[in-house]
């Protein structure tokens, strides 16, 4: 049995609106943005603090860290033992997922849902020529779909969150380092976190 042309013009239509389905980004991946604040803070103040290598400032100072990325913060100061502190990275539980993304589901709704009822009524037509959408008025109908434009909304956010490279809570999240005298042939002491 051949399929009908309108069921492969419905097929097509959802591939080629897919990618535009799927691009959005999740709520918090969208709200928090790609970097994180990491307050960094000494005794004494005005210690060097290098970021993966590079100088970023002296103490007091708030670092602007990358949340995809592990991270090393040197601390260093002339006559004190440089410290080293790996800051780790960690996904957010799915129970702090799912009621972030809620505010997705009227976006789904509103966006998706007339998607889904066109989607909908194109594949009911090609299935069954004589069963025509047109001229519907069906109010429950237009329901149904801004529900599942709702839903669709709400679980892709939860989804695009859980593997997008940028939502990651970085740990520690704030630094405070307490300076050692050196009598210069101290190693660097090491804290590593973990978190």
């Amino acid at each position: 049995m051949a399929m009908p042309k309108s069921f492969l013009k419905a097929v097509a239509w959802l591939v080629a609106c897919s990618p535009a389905i799927f691009s959005m980004q999740g709520c918090q991946t969208l709200f928090r943005g790609r970097t994180q604040p990491v307050p960094a803070t000494s005794r004494p103040v005005g210690v060097m603090v290098f970021v993966d290598g590079t100088a970023v400032g002296e103490t007091p100072v708030n670092l602007k860290l990358a949340r995809r990325d592990i991270h090393v913060v040197r601390f260093e100061l002339a006559g004190y033992r440089p410290v080293e502190i790996r800051i780790t990275k960690k996904r957010p539980s799915l129970g702090e997922s799912i009621p972030t993304n809620i505010i997705l589901a009227p976006v789904g709704g509103v966006v998706l849902g007339p998607l889904v009822r066109t989607a909908w009524n194109m594949i009911r037509t090609a299935w069954n020529p004589l069963d025509s959408p047109e001229g519907e008025d069906d109010l429950g109908r237009y329901f149904e779909s801004i529900l599942a434009g709702a839903i669709l909304g709400w679980v892709g956010g939860i989804v695009i969150d859980s593997h997008s490279p940028s939502n990651f809570d970085l740990s520690p999240q704030t630094l405070f380092v307490e300076m050692e005298k050196a009598d210069g042939t101290d190693a660097p002491g090491v804290i590593e976190t973990d978190y």
